[in-house]
């Protein structure tokens, strides 16, 4: 199947409002040989690519997140249990979601949509998706073996907290995106 994917070009500001034109992704939108260890991800329903930085696991096991600073707040975490491209399991990815609104979760939960794609890249290698649900959950009821799963058919899971803030790091609910693999396709753009 050849799918067209069109892709913004915009390239994520700096912390002193400049852009950061390293943060560009191929606009290729390739099925990776193998596993993928991406270094952005380009996503168009926000017309931006920003980094991916690798996070650990919490002591509890929760997924972690990418620093709590004002580079980190538009940086995308991925947990590296599964790596796209893999073809099985859950490729988890996590973004920060300010109170004043000015982080990646924040544009995630105003643009992001089912029928959107996201497209994780490292230099010419693309791992490319596409949502197919996006579910809102108290945070303490997100369905771990659905979301969080190391078997079955790869997906790819974006978490961002959500609802009202309750404190530093504190929120009632979080939001999930769940995306499908999209093979092959060049992309316009």
């Amino acid at each position: 199947m050849t799918v067209a994917v069109a892709l913004g070009s915009a390239a994520v500001p700096r912390a002193d409002g400049t852009p950061d034109e390293r943060l560009r992704v191929a606009t290729a939108c390739t099925t990776p040989a193998g596993p993928l260890s991406p270094a952005t991800v380009s996503i168009p329903a926000i017309d931006r690519s920003v980094r991916v930085v690798r996070v650990r696991r919490t002591p509890s096991g929760a997924v972690g997140t990418p620093p709590v600073t004002q580079r980190g707040k538009w940086l995308m975490g991925l947990d590296p249990q599964v790596r796209p491209g893999g073809g099985k399991g859950t490729v988890i990815m996590a973004a920060h979601t300010w109170p004043d609104n000015s982080a990646l979760g924040n544009a995630l939960l105003r643009s992001l949509a089912v029928g959107d794609r996201l497209v994780l890249g490292n230099g010419s290698a693309t791992a490319c998706y596409q949502v197919t649900k996006r579910k809102k959950y108290g945070a303490a009821k997100v369905p771990r073996k659905k979301a969080f799963r190391w078997w079955g058919p790869e997906q790819l899971v974006v978490v961002v907290c959500s609802g009202k803030r309750l404190g530093p790091g504190r929120w009632t609910h979080r939001t999930i995106w769940y995306a499908t693999p999209v093979s092959g396709g060049a992309a316009a753009g």
